[in-house]
């Protein structure tokens, strides 16, 4: 996490998104952390730019707990998606803007 001219950045929001898998329902606490970083970000007139890599592309994996976490991570993105101003996709440095 960085803070830049007041705004910030959470950068590997998949490894985020990895620490409430032990929770019964990792989905619905991510969703409370969004929540409460989306006030934060209406309250203080700041930006909150949240930044993750994509880990459903490949081969899926045979570890049950691995197979969890890409499918929390995708949920999860759909729910930042959802809540967000603007969404971009970065792939080999091109911009893509898609919300």
């Amino acid at each position: 996490m960085n803070t830049i001219n007041g705004n910030v950045f959470i950068y590997g929001l998949e490894a985020v998104i990895e620490t409430f898998l032990t929770d019964h329902n990792p989905r619905g606490s991510f969703q409370g952390w969004l929540t409460n970083w989306l006030k934060w970000e209406k309250d203080s007139d700041s930006n909150l730019v949240l930044i993750g890599a994509d880990v459903g592309k490949g081969i899926v994996p045979l570890e049950k707990h691995k197979r969890l976490y890409r499918d929390v991570v995708g949920w999860c993105y759909q729910d930042v998606v959802k809540k967000s101003d603007r969404v971009d996709l970065i792939w080999y440095g091109i911009n893509q803007q898609l919300k």
